[in-house]
């Protein structure tokens, strides 16, 4: 779902001359454990939250937990990566959180 996004942006970062480089998030610190956990904790409600919208119908409320379901894999991550390296595009894996 975030794959085509990201080819997008970066096609049109290209064409209008800017060369982009991305940056990967390496392994969180020890002092985010707390703020992971709560995210857990938030994905797993909104996993209950989900199937109650879905046995109520609420083609709205479908949308709103799902989007708060949406993960990143291991396996999505290394596919962005290859695609962009095979633009062209440098790509940097940062030993712990990269921040814009």
């Amino acid at each position: 779902r975030c794959m085509p996004g990201m080819f997008r942006r970066t096609i049109r970062l290209m064409t209008n001359g800017i060369r982009p480089v991305w940056i990967f998030d390496g392994k969180p610190p020890q002092l985010k454990s707390g703020e992971l956990a709560r995210r857990t904790s938030a994905r797993s409600k909104a996993k209950e939250e989900l199937k109650a919208a879905q046995e109520s119908g609420s083609v709205e409320d479908i949308d709103k937990f799902q989007k708060r379901l949406v993960k990143v894999t291991r396996s999505q991550n290394a596919d962005a990566k290859k695609l962009l390296r095979l633009m062209g595009v440098p790509v940097v894996e940062a030993p712990g959180e990269a921040e814009a």
